[in-house]
């Protein structure tokens, strides 16, 4: 039987290695051409789903969640290919089965991201949220309750101002309402309560608003897209009331995506700026 000396056992163990290494160095050169296709097929899916979301749709869920795996591998690799740059030149051979095991995640991943279906299912109709509040007390509270709903019930109204002093109960009086309509949703089919507060911008507003009717941006959206996107599925809505809380500045509806209220549709905002109620043409 032939034996191998210590030394032909320790040369063969060089070879090995050295293989490993050149083998290493050809994979990470695959591995990072995979990864450019998988880039690339995520950029033309966001493409498709700038397009397919237009209707007012939601992402499927194993769509949402191949995204999210591709931003996993390229932060895998990354971490991968720093910890190979680090490596010495002893023991980056070591690194070759990570870079293997890598390399046929990435094929199964872009195979599994050619999706030939839709991207994108009917969306349930958004009812509304019923809200956390303290109930009120006093005739005036009760008196601007019912006040606002019997506006609120008359269809040749279409925009609601409730101005006054910082906390005076308007945001309170409007939860109750809120509450209230969400047991009676046979007068409004749908019920969007975005809280606006002081620090606000036309994006955030666009951000909340989109959150609440599932509409869902791919983030390569200007602004004037995303306020396309946001009309067009707010434009289907009947009998939709939208309530924007803690109004500090004027805003621009067309700028935003929200379309001016019809058919039995409602905006109500609440503020303490009567100027702002002016602007917005609701005194």
């Amino acid at each position: 039987m032939e034996r191998l000396t210590t030394m032909e056992f320790f040369l063969n163990k060089i070879d090995k290695h050295l293989a490993n290494q050149r083998s290493l160095d050809q994979n990470m050169n695959d591995l990072k051409r995979k990864l450019k296709e998988l880039n690339g097929l995520k950029e033309d899916l966001k493409s498709r789903m700038s397009t397919e979301l237009r209707s007012g749709k939601k992402l499927k869920r194993e769509v949402q969640i191949w995204l999210e795996d591709v931003e996993r591998i390229n932060g895998e690799i990354q971490s991968l290919d720093g910890r190979i740059g680090k490596s010495s030149a002893i023991t980056r051979g070591f690194r070759a089965e990570d870079v293997l095991k890598m390399l046929k995640e990435m094929e199964e991943h872009i195979q599994k991201g050619k999706f030939h279906e839709v991207l994108v299912v009917d969306n349930p109709q958004w009812i509304g949220q019923v809200l956390s509040v303290t109930a009120l007390s006093g005739e005036a509270a009760q008196a601007y309750i019912e006040e606002i709903w019997l506006y609120l019930m008359d269809d040749e109204v279409q925009k609601i101002g409730v101005c006054g002093m910082g906390g005076v109960g308007k945001t309170s009086i409007m939860k109750l309402i809120d509450n209230q309509i969400l047991k009676e949703t046979w007068n409004f089919s749908s019920v969007i309560w975005i809280t606006v507060s002081k620090e606000t911008s036309t994006a955030k507003l666009q951000k909340d608003t989109a959150s609440k009717i599932g509409v869902t941006f791919s983030g390569d959206e200007d602004e004037l897209t995303k306020a396309g996107m946001l009309f067009e599925t707010l434009s289907r809505k009947i009998r939709l009331l939208m309530i924007l809380d803690d109004l500090w500045d004027r805003i621009f509806l067309d700028k935003v995506g929200i379309p001016e209220p019809s058919a039995g549709s409602k905006i109500v905002l609440t503020t303490r700026s009567f100027d702002v109620c002016r602007q917005v043409g609701l005194l």
